[in-house]
Order: structure tokens, then sequence, then C-alpha cells
């Protein structure tokens, strides 16, 4: 999975008043001007375990003696850390104090420990680097296709023992030649046994097969302190494979409550009448409809379709997680569903989320965890109004119109698709073009919208062209908002549903993400060409074109 790198400043009331941080210092000796000029900064970065495909990353810039110094603040007492200095890393493990790094520049590449650690758990940070030099070693560490095979007929319970032995492993073959540390000894040991739930949650999601109750409970270890990507990673997993179970459930469980329903509508729904509104409270109190009723709610709910049945599938799960499991997963599931979700809707429909589901969330980890994430998703909320204003300023005809620096949008609500398309590959002529189309509200489509402005940085602006073609939603304003967020600079052909069916009709896409090649007379020389991830093939096909 990849990894989207977010920059990050925790500014709020609520972090400043937090007293539990680490601060990071050290140092580079012997840094010289060239490695210095080759990389002037060191990265700290750390997990949110709501969501372990975005590490959070800090920048601490190094002074001209090689030394730097960098404060984050801590959800959980022990925190798995990340020091990046160009092609360095290494974990660690945090806590609240002060920890120090040094290394050495004329050494770096030349010993397996580079790294010597002093102050907050530094002879664990030592040992665990000497642990993973000795792994990276192991000739029997896990294999992922190996174990997919060596399971592949055996029950949950059985293949988790197997799976959990394999990780456990190579720690197990360090432990033979120098004794561990207790605390590194629990740290490892819950890596090890996250990575292998992670492993049976993706078999049970995969095979769409349920998980045991007790080997479910036993997966999840209550009371840890210690958050690692290997628990964030294992904790999505069991998020996604829970959504699948409850989700399945639909038409054979019920969903809402009356009473649930009715006040979601009365709260939510717009242009409710005073007559609709006493009706409305009249179901919240007794709890109850009859059928013929059910056409007065979908008539509610079909004046704001987008986000009451947001609601209503975000409330559903809730009511049926809490039928099936503690209120500890409860809460994190509550957190988990919130958290993927905020990428996916506007600014406007993510305050609106947030207020309704934040108080849901008990536990003060997951509120820390998850206001972490609101945050980022809402930080540039000034420069991305601005943006929307200036687009609504365009009316519904715009060519090119820059709503931010380096972000142009094409659209015509009212004209034809494959003349729209025409008209960007025109005013690009002369220059390769590289065209996403993509999906706003997936993973996947945002991941590759943020890969291909590496693409477009690779080349000058007299040669080559990036247009972004984002599927059409029910939200028209949710692509150019996450343009501007993640300030993806480029074209922006926005199209309505018909349009796009012109569009695509051109590009002959073989899955919702799909990328062509258009060269520099206009014509299509590479439909389904690689995607921005695959980033060197992606050159090969830009390059023979230029």
């Amino acid at each position: 999975m990849s990894l989207l790198l977010t920059a990050y400043c925790l500014l709020t009331n609520r972090c400043a008043a937090q007293t539990d941080s680490v601060i990071v210092t050290g140092r580079i000796r012997h840094l010289s001007a060239q490695l210095y000029r080759e990389s002037p900064t060191v990265f700290i970065s750390r997990n949110n375990i709501l969501q372990a495909s975005r590490e959070l990353v800090r920048p601490a810039p190094l002074n001209l003696d090689g030394t730097f110094r960098v404060s984050l603040p801590l959800i959980y007492p022990q925190e798995e850390m990340y020091f990046n200095y160009g092609r360095i890393s290494t974990a660690f493990l945090a806590s609240a104090g002060t920890l120090n790094i040094e290394l050495d520049a004329d050494s770096l590449f030349s010993v397996a420990v580079p790294f010597k650690f002093g102050g907050v758990n530094a002879q664990v940070n030592s040992q665990f680097a000497r642990y993973k030099a000795f792994e990276a070693t192991y000739p029997l560490k896990p294999d992922g296709r190996k174990l997919s095979t060596q399971i592949a007929n055996l029950g949950d319970e059985a293949a988790y023992r197997i799976v959990s032995s394999a990780y456990q492993a190579p720690f197990v073959a360090f432990a033979a030649k120098e004794k561990p540390f207790p605390l590194l000894k629990r740290w490892v040991g819950f890596v090890n046994r996250y990575n292998a739930a992670a492993f049976v949650y993706d078999k049970a999601t995969y095979e769409n097969e349920n998980i045991s109750k007790a080997l479910n409970d036993s997966l999840r270890p209550p009371n840890d302190q210690f958050l690692t990507a290997a628990r964030a990673s294992a904790m999505n997993r069991f998020a996604t494979y829970t959504s699948q179970r409850l989700t399945a459930e639909t038409g054979r469980t019920n969903g809402l409550t009356v009473r649930a329903l009715a006040l979601l509508l009365e709260r939510y729904g717009k242009n409710i009448t005073a007559g609709e509104r006493l009706r409305l409270e009249d179901y919240a109190q007794s709890n109850s409809a009859r059928q013929a009723d059910l056409r007065f709610f979908d008539g509610l709910v079909k004046r704001n379709p987008d986000t009451l049945q947001r609601l209503v599938n975000y409330e559903t799960l809730i009511q049926r997680a809490i039928r099936q499991f503690d209120s500890t997963t409860v809460d994190y599931l509550s957190a988990y569903w919130l958290a993927a979700t905020l990428p996916t809707v506007t600014l406007d429909f993510a305050r609106l989320l947030y207020d309704y589901a934040r108080p849901q969330v008990k536990d003060p980890a997951l509120e820390q965890s998850l206001d972490e994430l609101y945050r980022l998703e809402v930080k540039d909320s000034t420069r991305i109004r601005t943006a929307m204003q200036t687009l609504r300023n365009g009316g519904r005809t715009n060519n090119a119109l820059e709503i931010s620096p380096g972000i142009f949008v094409t659209r015509d609500d009212f004209g034809n698709g494959s003349s729209l398309f025409d008209k960007v590959v025109n005013a690009n002529r002369g220059k390769v073009i590289y065209m996403l189309v993509v999906s706003p509200t997936d993973d996947g489509g945002r991941q590759a919208a943020l890969d291909a402005q590496r693409l477009r940085n690779t080349y000058s602006a007299r040669d080559f062209a990036l247009v972004y073609v984002p599927m059409s939603g029910t939200d028209k304003s949710l692509w150019p908002e996450l343009a501007t967020r993640y300030n993806l600079t480029g074209d922006h052909l926005l199209l309505t549903d018909s349009q796009l069916f012109d569009a695509i009709e051109r590009l002959r896409p073989e899955n919702d993400l799909s990328a062509a090649v258009i060269n520099r007379t206009g014509k299509i020389v590479k439909r389904n060409a690689p995607l921005p991830a695959d980033f060197d093939e992606a050159r090969k096909v830009i390059d023979k074109n230029l």
C-alpha cells in the first residue's frame, strides 16, 4: 500500500493543551556541504490508528552543524515513530520526554547499525536497531505467498497459529543470541501479533467468511498501550472485514429504528414543513411506523439524498455493530468509518458529518486520532472556499479558469462531451498529454491523482500537459475541492454524466482508474497507459512521444 505523506501542524487548543509529547533531538556528525545540500531536512513520522495508509510527517530542518530538534504530541503512551534522512531510515519507540538520535555521515552506508540512541527508551531502541539488522539477513523471513498457500484450506484459528509463528520466528532466533529487554519483547511481540492478525483478516475478507468470535477478540488485545504501524494496519483490516460482514446483513436484519430515522430527517432534512415535522416527532416518540409510511420517509430522503443517505448508512452500520461487538470495538468502528469518509466529501459535508458522528466516539485516544485527521482535511478551508467561489463566479461555462495557482478548470454544462474533450486537447497541442481518469471518492483514485504530480514535475510545461478527468458524482464540488486541497496542478476537465460518457467512449478505459497518452498532434497513442504509480513505465510511453 502506497503511503500518502502529509506534512502537518497541530495548531488547535486541544493539542496545545496536550501534555504528553516527545522531543526528538539529534545530530548528523561530519555533515558535509554536499550532503547538506542534497538532504537539508530530517523527517520524523508517526502513525494514526484510524488511517494506516497515511503517514503523518513532521520535518526537522538541519542546522549547519548537523543538529536538529522537533517536538511531536503523543496519543498513546508508547508510539512507534520513524526517522528518515535521505535513504537512511529506522523505526524507534517514543515515549514522553526527550529522545536523541545521532549518526555519523562518514559511516552512514558502511555499518549495519548507523544509529546511536539516547534519552527515553535508549537501550530498547538500540537493541531494536540491532534486531532489524539481524532480521534483514535472517533466511526464513515470512513469505506472504507461501503463507497464503499454506493456510488456504485451514480454519481461522489454525491459520492464525501458523502465520503468527512465522512472523515471530526471526525474533525468536534473535532472542537466542541476545537477551531482549522486556519492553522490546512486548513491542516486537505486539507487532508480530498484529501482522498475523492483518493476514487473517485479509484472508477472511477475501474468502467472505466469518472469523470465530473467540479468535476475533484475541486478535485485538485489550489495553494495548503501543501504537505501531502493524497495529494501525491490522485495525484498519479489521474494520474492512467488519464492514463487509455488516453490509452483507442488508435484507436479513433491520437497519435503523423508526426513531433514529425520524430524528435524522428532522435534524438534517431539507424543506421540512411544519406538518411533516409533527409527523416525524410522532414517529420518533412511538418508534413505530406502518409499511405504507415508508413512502413518506423515502420522499423526505430524496430531497437531500447525498447527505441523508450517508448519515443513514453510517448510523445503520453503527447500530448493527452494537448488536455484535462490545463498546470498545464499536468506538473504534465509529471513528474509523468517519475518518474513512472525510476525504471523500466536501468541506461542508465533512463538518456536518464530523459534528454528527464525533460525539459518538468516547475513547480519548480515538478522539484525538480522529481530531488529528479532521484538522488535516479542513486545514486549507479558506483557500478551498476561495477557489470554489472563483469557480461559481465563472458560471457553468469555463475555459481554463484558474481557480487556484496552477489549477485550471474547463467546463460547459450545456456543451457536448466530445467537443469539450477536443477543446482541452487542442489547447495543449504541441505537448504530450497524460490524461488521467479518476474517481474522487476512491482511495486509489486520489492516490493516483497525487502520484501524477510527480510526472508533471518531471517535464517542462512546454512539452508536457497533465489533464485530470474526474468521474462524475452527486456532488459536483468534490473534485474542485480535492484538486485545491492537494494542489493538483494541471488541467481539470469537469464533465456532466452524459458528457463523461462521450469522453469515455473516446478513451475506452478498461477500469474506472485509467490513463491515456496523447501525442503532440492530438492523437491518442496509448489507451490504458501505465498509471502514475508505475512511474518508470509511464515515463517510457511519454518519452517515446516527446
